[in-house]
């Protein structure tokens, strides 16, 4: 069994000090400018801009925090050319960033308005819809569990697709967002939730989409090898990650095969 490279790796920048991912988070310019040229020396034509944290124990913050924190660092990465994209789930976020050089958007909640659809056909930036039942991780941490199944991930993202296209949306990447799966499932029920998505990932290309795909970082290193080995073999043709010297270091591995 062989794997395709991806096309694109999009590595990730956290604005949010409550990040859980600690090593991937920035204060100030020479962190941004200095973590931003070490994702691109290993391979990120793309980054992922960030100020929300989805951490269960985060502080909930406003639209209007989320983008003090992004806006100074999104433009200077713009300044320096970096392909940037913004994570958020907030409308309104991603008008203005879109106004401040934003080149795609990856859009982590369930509803995007006709607004934020509008300006992003017109700056012609493509849009990653990303599962996500619950609206967005705020409301996760209350609700009840939602099975996370292949039919579940088409019946939710093909309208959204469906939306963004007919707002005139060139270009529409789907995320089955492998991390949704609610806490209240234990570790074994989620690999094999996982696993479930990843092998079946071409029943996924029905909607005629760009799939993105998540290398989580866990905890153990061995652990985050396996996950993002899966991820390569499932055939992802955007991969986020916060560790691309790990994507890396696989695309690159000798085995017996090659």
């Amino acid at each position: 069994m062989a794997f395709t490279r991806p096309r694109t790796l999009l590595g990730v920048i956290n604005l949010s000090p409550e990040s859980m991912v600690s090593d991937s988070v920035v204060a100030g310019e020479a962190e941004l400018l200095e973590r931003a040229a070490w994702l691109s020396a290993h391979g990120c034509g793309l980054l992922d801009l960030g100020a929300r944290s989805i951490t269960p124990t985060a502080a909930m913050i406003e639209d209007s925090e989320e983008q003090r924190r992004l806006l100074p660092p999104l433009r200077r990465l713009r300044q320096e050319g970096y392909q940037v994209s913004v994570d958020t789930w907030s409308s309104d976020t991603v008008r203005v960033a879109l106004e401040a050089g934003a080149t795609h958007i990856n859009f982590t909640g369930a509803v995007i308005s006709p607004e934020a659809l509008e300006a992003v056909a017109a700056a012609g930036a493509p849009l990653m819809l990303t599962y996500m039942p619950y609206g967005d991780a705020y409301r996760m941490r209350d609700a009840a569990p939602v099975p996370y199944r292949l039919q579940g991930l088409l019946d939710h993202l093909g309208p959204r697709v469906e939306q963004a296209r007919a707002a005139g949306v060139k270009e529409v990447i789907i995320d089955p967002n492998l991390g949704i799966i609610h806490p209240s499932t234990d570790e074994h029920g989620k690999v094999q939730l996982q696993n479930s998505v990843l092998w079946n990932l071409e029943k996924l290309r029905v909607l005629g989409c760009p799939i993105l795909l998540y290398a989580a970082r866990k905890p153990e290193r061995l652990a985050r090898i396996l996950f993002a080995s899966n991820v390569l073999f499932a055939g992802a043709d955007i991969i986020r990650t916060h560790h691309p010297d790990l994507i890396e270091a696989l695309l690159n591995a000798e085995t017996i095969e090659s």
